[in-house]
């Protein structure tokens, strides 16, 4: 089997919420996957839009008012404030659930509660943007900003300008090379990055191997996060990024004192599936230089397609024996909602080939696409 390359790039949820929680020895309950809320910045958003579509956000930033529309000051695209509750005084963080709205329909029931007619008069003349033009937060909350004796994961994720080129000393939870999807994206500097997490933030960690005295982390194993570190290093930005180069690393202990607070859970939308495919199921006679073709139902993570397709040629009959599987590479387009398989070299002629998609391929709101299958028949050319 060829493993397929790809060329780019709720109920009662578990969040600490206390004041204090800028202080390095608080932190969140252990979660197996992530966190339920990402504490992050206005940048962050419309850079990696597609990776918090959908997501609860915590931010600091000064908010502006425009003809009775609330949106977030000084950003290079609008990102606008739908309230649920605003606490007096206009400082502080903004919690809420960050949308791209070009990635939903119109007329999306889990904004029902919502009027975006103003908005999108100021914006778009009316009409229902398109993808990376305007973002809202509803369900918005501001609260007091977080009281912080020192550096922490979380105010480092939520103000990184305020850290950049000081050195800090932060614990938080080995998550490996951002295997439980905590960050938008990989930081590439070398082979032992990691991502340190605790509470609602979570920031890249280089410049050291993850080994020491009673630890030697392996970035790329599961089985291995959960435990806590402490680093020392300073921070740096790359884009809208924070890391820290790290110049001490020891282990700790999970904090003590823990709060846990509900998450509202959002209607959720049916399990992303496939709905056309070119070639069609059972189809015969189709060109060996063919591109396949598979539409998905919605938008789905194009890093998890990776290593969750199969092409296979099937025996026609009993005893028959079958060519090695085909190599190809896969490219999502997030236009047509479509994952586009191309061969690198032609089928073989006469072959029933077999298309999987398996488990492990997931959608923007985190559910799995389900399991699908295409076969179809190759002719003489």
């Amino acid at each position: 089997m060829e493993r397929s390359g790809l060329r780019r790039g709720p109920a009662f949820a578990v969040l600490a919420a206390l004041c204090l929680l800028g202080s390095p020895h608080l932190s969140s309950v252990t979660l197996a996957q992530g966190t339920a809320r990402s504490a992050t910045t206005a940048a962050a958003l419309i850079g990696a839009a597609v990776f918090y579509h959908g997501k609860n956000v915590v931010i600091e930033n000064e908010t502006v008012g425009d003809t009775g529309l609330t949106r977030l000051a000084a950003t290079t695209r609008p990102i606008f404030v739908f309230w649920k509750d605003r606490a007096p005084g206009g400082k502080g963080e903004i919690r809420g659930e960050f949308w791209d709205l070009g990635r939903t329909e119109q007329g999306d029931s889990r904004f029902s509660g919502y009027d975006f007619s103003p908005m999108l008069e100021a914006t778009t003349r009316g009409r229902w943007p398109r993808r990376d033009e305007v973002y809202v937060i509803v369900g918005a909350t501001l609260l007091p900003p977080s009281i912080s004796t020192a550096p922490s994961l979380r105010s480092i994720a939520l103000a990184p300008d305020r850290y950049e080129g000081r050195e800090v000393k932060v614990v938080g939870r080995f998550k490996g090379r951002n295997l439980y999807g905590d960050l938008p994206q990989a930081l590439g500097k070398t082979k032992w990055d990691f991502v340190l997490q605790s509470a609602d933030g979570a920031v890249w960690v280089t410049g050291m191997r993850p080994k020491g005295k009673g630890f030697d982390l392996d970035p790329l194993a599961r089985v291995d996060t959960g435990r806590w570190l402490e680093v020392t290093g300073v921070v740096s930005i790359v884009g809208s990024m924070p890391f820290i180069t790290a110049s001490a690393m020891n282990p700790a202990t999970a904090p003590q004192t823990l709060v846990e607070v509900p998450v509202p859970e959002q209607p959720r939308m049916p399990a992303p599936e496939v709905i056309f495919s070119a070639p069609v199921h059972d189809d015969r006679d189709v060109e060996c230089n063919v591109r396949v073709r598979v539409q998905i139902s919605r938008d789905i993570d194009p890093r998890t397609i990776d290593g969750h397709l199969k092409v296979t040629y099937v025996a026609l009959g009993a005893g028959v024996q079958t060519p090695p599987p085909p190599t190809f590479t896969a490219a999502y387009n997030d236009v047509a909602h479509a994952i586009e398989i191309r061969f690198a070299q032609p089928l073989e002629r006469f072959q029933q080939v077999k298309v999987e998609i398996t488990e492990g391929i997931i959608g923007l709101d985190r559910q799995p696409v389900k399991p699908w299958t295409l076969m179809f028949t190759t002719g003489g050319t």
